[in-house]
This record gives C-alpha cells, structure tokens and sequence, in this order.
C-alpha cells in the first residue's frame, strides 16, 4: 500500500496503529493509498516544525542556494537515467492508470520547469533582483528607500491532481518564495511531492523541513486542515470549480487565497494552414496530460471551408499518436460516457438537420467529433475532440464570448488574422495564445490564469531612510 506523506516533527506511526489513526483513499487508477489521521497537537507540531525551519532556512540559504538544491532535486524526478526518475515513472504509473510512454512525455515536458535557468530566469523576470528575497536592496526607483520580499512564513497549498508535476512546482514557487510549505496532496495522484521532498532530504536537509505533504478526505472535518488552515500566512488553491467553492468557504475571511481555478483550451486553425502538420501538432496536445490539463484542447474551430479535411487529418493523427504512446482503451466509466456521447453527437445532428461526423477508434482511445456549424459544446472526456466549422474570425468571437474568463490558452494552426485572433483572445481574458505541439508545454515563466507565479506569493517591506 502507499504511504505518500512527508512529515517533519511528526516520526513515524508503528506498526500496531490502529485504523482508526489512518486516512484511507484511492488514486486515479484505484490503488489503495493511506496517510497518517493527525491530531490537533501533531498537526500543529508538524506546522510549527515547518515554520521554524522556513525561518531558519532565511537565515542560512540565499536565495541561490534554495534554487540550486530545488531545481537538482526536482530535476531528478524527470532523469530517466538514475533511480529517482525511473521510481517517479513507475509511481505514476501506478497512480494514474497511463501507459509509460504518456507518463514519460510529461515528466520530460514538467523537466523544463525544473531546471536552474527556468528558475533563475523565473527569479529575475518577476522580482528584477533576486536579492530581495535574502533582504533589504536598493529601490532603483528611489534612492531614499530600500526594499525585500519574503512570503509568509507558512503557506497552506491545497492541489488538483488532474496532472502530475503541478504540485512540485507550485512547493518549489513556494520554497523559492522563502516560505514554508503545508501541502494537501490530491488523491488521484498523491506520490510524486512527497518523492521531491525526499529527493530535496539529499540535497538540503533544512529545506527539505520546509516542506509538509500528506493527504486527508476533504468533505471530513480534520485536524489538518484547522491547524494549518490557522498557522498559514495564505492560502492557494488549484481545483476545479466546486473544489475552490469549498476552500473559499473554509478559509477565514482575513487570510488571503490565490486561486487556480478551472480554464479550458481552444484551439483555431486559420487559413493557409498545413492540415496534416496542423494535424499531427494538435494530436501530441490532446494526447499530452491524457487530456486533463487546463491547457488541453477539447474544442476546435476550422476558419473558412475544410472542417471535414482537418476532422479526417485529426482522426489519423490521433490514431497514430496513441499508438505511439501505447494508450489503449480507456477505463469502463470513461468508456460508457464516450459511447454515450458519441451517440448523443449524431442524434442531435440528426433532430438539427446539420452536417455533423463521428470518427473514432474502435477501443474508445480517441474520437473527433466534428460539425460543419460553429457550437461551443464540449465534454471532458479522454482524447474526445470536438471540431466545428465557423465561417470567420467574427462569428468564431461571438460564439466564444461567453466563455470569457473560462479559456486558459488557445492554440492555432495559420497565419491570417493571427493578429485579431490574439486580441479578441486577450479580451476573453486568455493568458497564453501558442502554435499547435506547444499548448500542452507552456514555458516556464507562464503566467497561468494571467498572475504572476512568484508575486502573489511574497510580501513586500519597504525601509524608508532619512532624508
């Protein structure tokens, strides 16, 4: 059984605890998971204990040595080559149900995040110096006053688990932040965190105790969450829709929370695009996460004629991408509800009198549902792509105006009227427009849902000297 928490100050439970100081879950593929049930002194201690060494760790590391020893340890994660890697792949494995060549590409593509120029790069974009994190330093804009920024001593993170690695860069973001981090890891995938805090106990024993993961049923009252729920400077959130409901309610209403909520990729291919190029890029995007990611793309939109042309080079595409990764049918639940929507697409085609294809592989691995109308229907369903035909760029706009605020990223094929695409996308609120093969990859200093990924975590003093 897996036992994915790590816990300073708490030890170890022995072997005749009892289950009733336990938490029991599953994982997206249904493996048997457990976690401590702390009390109400444990689970303080444990935020106490973090909160020590989080100061502590200000004291003795400058910010470059936090990033050195995260990015080494969390690079691991991704290195097919050594033992921590290959143990990354196999537990994702386990978890998530994927086929090796699925969980392969997306710890290679969580890699880029990892790295030291990614970090530095992420350090010096958003903070100008990075020194201001290990104290005060001229402000460049008034002589008179000097500046730092630190986080809270402890954030409480609680994380989604529809795709692997997230919850490693939000703890580095965190950690480079100079905070402690409490951790709530998602059922469906919990291992893959507490194996960075692991691998970050070889590099730095002291950051490593700035760093608390475990997982406890959400929907029960639980000591966990009161006392770090308290103990925490801010609260951040990534889930879906009635997840942040629920935290928001949870949470006092002095704390602050930075919010990653639910977003939704669109893709759009513009006239003259390469339809079979177009094609093979849009396959590795849909295929990439297995779909789950906010930036996977369900819908697409073809501009002008050849909705039925891209439909048919998407189908091969996919067909050919999902044998190459090695996916094969998906699950019953998701198996049911792909036949279901699959006929639910032709009979109401059928009762609107539209031109509307079902193209799809016989084991359920991918599907193309495509119309030659504009619509903005969609399921969240594994590798189901829904393609429509708009006539221009003004009627794609209106048919996606009420999605304002919802679209994460929207990816595209072509080249006339990228420039309009790229506007009417910012007015939606969009955070990242990219070509087709880079939606799933976004880089390292992406500003998901349009924030900042370090300055909402850090706060920010300022030292007035006298005149």
């Amino acid at each position: 059984m897996l036992e994915p928490w790590y816990l300073p100050g708490f030890g170890v439970p022995g072997p005749e605890a009892s289950d009733g100081r336990w938490h029991q879950g599953r994982t997206a593929s249904g493996e048997l998971f457990r976690t401590p049930a702390l009390g109400p002194s444990e689970a303080a201690r444990i935020a106490g204990t973090v909160r020590q060494a989080a100061l502590l760790a200000r004291e003795q590391r400058d910010i470059q040595a936090v990033a050195g020893a995260v990015a080494r340890a969390a690079s691991r994660l991704a290195d097919p080559s050594g033992p921590v890697g290959h143990a990354s792949a196999q537990l994702l494995g386990a978890e998530l149900g994927w086929p090796a060549g699925v969980v392969a590409e997306t710890l290679e593509g969580m890699r880029g995040y990892w790295t030291l120029d990614a970090i530095d790069a992420l350090l010096c974009q958003e903070l100008g110096d990075p020194g201001y994190l290990d104290g005060f330093r001229p402000d460049p804009a008034d002589p008179s006053r000097r500046r730092r920024a630190a986080g809270p001593p402890l954030l409480l993170v609680v994380h989604a688990g529809n795709v692997p690695g997230v919850a490693v860069t939000a703890t580095v973001r965190g950690l480079l932040a100079r905070s402690g981090v409490l951790c709530k890891v998602p059922a469906a995938e919990p291992g893959l965190l507490t194996a960075f805090a692991r691998s970050l106990a070889q590099e730095d024993e002291l950051l490593a105790r700035c760093v608390a993961a475990t997982w406890w049923p959400i929907d029960e009252p639980a000591p966990e969450w009161t006392e770090w729920e308290n103990s925490a400077g801010k609260v951040v959130v990534y889930g879906g829709r009635k997840a942040v409901e629920g935290i928001r309610s949870r949470v006092a209403g002095h704390r602050e929370i930075v919010v990653y909520g639910p977003g939704l990729g669109v893709g759009v291919v513009l006239p003259p695009a390469d339809v079979s190029a177009a094609a093979a890029a849009l396959a590795r995007d849909v295929c990439a996460y297995e779909q789950q990611g906010c930036v996977s793309p369900r819908m697409v939109y073809v501009a002008g004629a050849g909705a039925a042309c891209f439909a048919q080079g998407l189908a091969e595409a996919l067909d050919a991408e999902t044998k190459r990764l090695g996916i094969s049918a998906p699950e019953t639940r998701d198996a049911a509800a792909i036949r279901s929507a699959r006929v639910a697409w032709e009979l109401e085609g059928y009762e609107a009198e539209t031109e509307r294809a079902v193209l799809g592989a016989d084991d359920l691995s991918w599907t193309v549902l495509a119309d030659e109308e504009a619509g903005a229907g969609s399921e969240a369903l594994p590798r189901v792509v829904y393609v429509y035909r708009v006539d221009d760029l003004d009627e794609l706009i209106e048919i996606l105006a009420p999605l304002e605020g919802c679209i994460q990223s929207v990816g595209y094929a072509g080249e006339e009227g990228l420039g309009r695409l790229a506007e009417a996308a910012a007015r939606l609120g969009v955070s990242r427009i990219a070509p087709f093969g880079d939606m799933a990859w976004p880089p390292a200093d992406w500003r998901h849902e349009g924030k900042h990924q370090l300055l909402p975590l850090v706060n920010w003093t300022d030292l007035e000297l006298p005149a």
